[in-house]
């Protein structure tokens, strides 16, 4: 959960608790007023695996395999398909877009798993385009 999920659920400010989730330095212990931490503990934390999971979370990993995927040759408007999402979202998040939902990249590490050792060419996608997917990927992990 991001410190605004847990400020909404709690009805706190996200000030406080991006205060309450900073670590104290050492040998200094957080004064936490009773009410707040009783705000705080009380909101359910979301199942680790539940797909409809509130929050954000790092792109890093998403992104890495949305590339591996391109590089396989699955082109982002075919990976958007199957994501339920919008064709530039599948280019934003692998063009490390800084942060995601957390259900959607949960959703990515799943497609990722189910498409990376499949043809595309074999699963309906034409053969130019997915040889211009893995020219893109190609020209995009040389650089600039």
């Amino acid at each position: 959960m991001s410190a605004q999920d847990i400020a909404d659920k709690a009805g706190l400010s996200v000030t406080l608790v991006r205060r309450l989730l900073r670590v104290p330095e050492q040998g200094q212990a957080a004064n936490i007023a009773r009410t707040t931490a009783d705000a705080v503990l009380g909101i359910p934390a979301p199942a680790r695996r539940e797909p409809n999971a509130p929050g954000l979370t790092s792109s890093a990993e998403a992104s890495r395999l949305l590339a591996d995927l391109a590089r396989a040759g699955w082109p982002a408007p075919a990976l958007a398909q199957r994501l339920g999402v919008n064709p530039a979202t599948v280019a934003e998040v692998r063009e490390k877009r800084p942060r995601l939902r957390l259900d959607l990249a949960l959703r990515i590490r799943r497609l990722h798993r189910e498409l990376i050792g499949l043809n595309p060419v074999s699963q309906g996608i034409r053969p130019a385009d997915a040889a211009r997917t893995r020219a893109a990927a190609a020209r995009r992990a040389a650089g600039p």
